[in-house]
């Protein structure tokens, strides 16, 4: 198998290599590490993110040992290959290739939004332990196809979604959980408009970019600079990111689900409205207003662009959700970071009664907090902090809200067989298998 050099990509950085399929030797492969081995690691996608993860676990993690890389962008791949010595890290422009070592023990997945699912579901089929960035899932099918795959070939998979591990939460979770507010009955989610834009014409893609590796298991259609995030944006593109209700909404309900356990459950019925953009490239709605009704749960939540900002007294935070329980209610701002509570402050430093719900902790806070429990699961073969089940429940409601707002039309929804109930349009939309051409699970 041949690999390509950190000189090669320093030097001239534009070669891409060959497509591989897994071979089926290696499918199911790999245990678990002992508690003192180091655990090798792959870095799939090295964007914001990936460069995050692939720095902490080489220069933080003394039990993990980076020892490959893969980006599609040779630029982004020569950058993550600046930070090691000539031959210390194998590079790929394939994932598949980095997939096929047996001497890899876990990889992490920090794509594009839209591809998280496929490069999950063949990591887990080749033996490793998966970190896969938030959103899980763009459609049901594929959450439905990554939970199964890490059950059957039993990896640790966790959800880089790190609100659960954010210094304040867990106290605000206990505080909500033990019955502080009551019985919660309606969560108002607000957060700042979606952008309007994208001007760029459809072009060649340079040549340091695979485009059909980037589109994986997306329809094709021709390059845009405006889709890739290094010249445009692409969290407004319903079909690569799906707008902020995806990129900063998935933290916000994946801590409202937590304070509210929700992780087994989902909404009976899904309402939303939002203006479309008037101009440019985007095609998310610019303002947008999505109901949850929880009829099992005697709870509605709102997600609502622009929302209701309360005005936290210590600072201007731009997202948050309002908690209205029987007994008050409680702002907490942030989700992906954040988690100020107001007007009962002590719900920050809350402390649960003997015998009441307990959170679990982590020693380190935020994205350090969950890289680091995974490690730790993948040698204990304990469940993570953030769980894959759990993610594929929150990516579902933002995905249920989207395809609502497309079709013009409530979805009811039934949370246990997770499909649409009498609307074979939506569940077309929302179950239909994943994947285009080789790019599938």
């Amino acid at each position: 198998m041949s690999t390509l050099s950190r000189r090669h990509f320093l030097a001239a950085g534009a070669a891409v290599a060959a497509p591989l399929i897994v071979p089926s030797r290696v499918l199911g492969q790999g245990g678990n590490p002992g508690p003192n081995d180091q655990i090798a690691i792959g870095c799939i996608g090295l964007g914001g993110m990936g460069n995050s993860h692939r720095g902490w676990l080489t220069d933080v993690a003394d039990d993990a040992r980076v020892v490959a890389l893969c980006d599609c962008d040779t630029q982004r791949l020569g950058a993550g290959a600046s930070h090691y010595e000539d031959g210390e890290v194998d590079l790929y422009t394939d994932y598949r290739q980095l997939l096929d070592r047996d001497d890899i023990d876990a990889v992490v997945v920090a794509t594009p939004d839209h591809n998280h699912a496929v490069p999950m579901v063949h990591a887990c089929q080749a033996g490793k332990h998966v970190y896969v960035e938030k959103p899980a899932s763009k459609t049901v099918a594929e959450g439905h196809a990554m939970i199964a795959a890490a059950r059957e070939y039993g990896r640790t998979v966790q959800v880089g979604s790190q609100g659960r591990v954010l210094a304040r939460f867990p106290s605000i979770c206990e505080f909500i959980r033990n019955g502080e507010l009551g019985t919660v009955q309606q969560v108002d989610c607000w957060h700042y408009e979606n952008a309007e834009g994208g001007e760029a014409e459809d072009q060649e893609p340079p040549d340091y970019l695979d485009w059909d590796k980037w589109l994986g298991p997306a329809r094709w259609r021709p390059f845009n600079p405006d889709y890739v995030q290094q010249f445009g944006d692409r969290r407004f593109f319903l079909d690569f990111g799906g707008g902020m209700i995806f990129d900063r909404g998935t933290h916000q309900l994946n801590v409202m689900s937590w304070f509210l356990d929700l992780d087994d459950t989902g909404p009976t019925k899904v309402t939303a409205t939002g203006r479309p953009p008037r101009y440019g490239n985007f095609d998310c709605p610019i303002t947008m207003s999505v109901t949850w009704e929880f009829a099992h749960r005697d709870l509605v939540v709102h997600w609502r662009q622009p929302g209701f900002d309360p005005q936290s007294p210590d600072q201007d935070r731009p997202y948050g959700a309002i908690y209205h329980g029987t007994k008050g209610s409680l702002a907490v701002d942030g989700g992906d970071i954040g988690g100020r509570a107001w007007p009962l402050r002590e719900a920050e430093e809350y402390e649960a009664p003997a015998g009441g719900f307990q959170a679990p902790r982590t020693e380190l806070h935020s994205q350090p907090g969950l890289r680091r429990d995974w490690l730790d699961c993948i040698k204990s073969g304990e469940e993570p902090l953030m769980p894959l089940e759990a993610g594929h429940r929150i990516s579902t409601m933002c995905t249920l809200g989207n395809v609502a707002y497309l079709l013009g039309r409530p979805i009811e929804w039934d949370p246990e067989n997770e499909r649409a109930i009498n609307d074979e349009e939506a569940n077309r939309m929302l179950l239909h298998e994943p994947g285009r051409g080789r790019w599938h699970v």
